[in-house]
């Protein structure tokens, strides 16, 4: 029984999801939302994601890890990086596919040893990984350093 309500809550905020997206496509192709404002709504919409995976970990599994960010940067740079070599729609997808396997070998490698801590001990860990991630990608030049990467073609809005 519990199964059957979930579904159809789960059902009805796909629906919502996809009407959102309909929506979003129709009020650009009418011109009512301008570039200004589909950045900043894909922004929210990037934030959203994040704060949903951080309350995951903080809220159902009760541990403070601060380490999201980074394990983000990782996977977002390496589908930036391939994409921007070979600048197609097949490898925007496989990109897609890349950067999401490259951040959960990311996680994995720093999850595995940092699982075993508690309290401020895993977010102090969580921390110190994210930040060391941060400079790794800040010393690469394949990532354009501080500067970050630019002319990465767009094949979704």
């Amino acid at each position: 029984m519990i199964l059957k309500a979930n579904l159809k809550y789960n059902i009805c905020w796909l629906i919502l999801m996809v009407a959102g997206f309909y929506l979003m496509n129709t009020l650009i192709l009418v011109g009512v939302i301008d570039s200004f404002l589909e950045n900043m709504v894909v922004t929210i919409g990037i934030n959203i994601i994040l704060a949903v995976g951080l309350n995951l970990v903080i809220g159902f599994a009760g541990q403070f890890s601060l380490g999201h960010a980074g394990f983000m940067a990782v996977g977002a740079y390496a589908t930036a990086i391939i994409i921007s070599k070979t600048p197609t729609a097949g490898a925007f997808y496989l990109s897609i596919i890349v950067g999401v396997i490259v951040a959960i070998v990311a996680a994995l490698v720093v999850g595995i040893p940092t699982l075993r801590l508690r309290g401020d001990y895993l977010a102090i860990a969580t921390m110190g990984a994210a930040e060391i991630i941060r400079i790794i990608i800040n010393n690469l030049k394949i990532t354009n350093g501080p500067s970050g990467m630019f002319n990465i073609p767009q094949f979704a809005t």
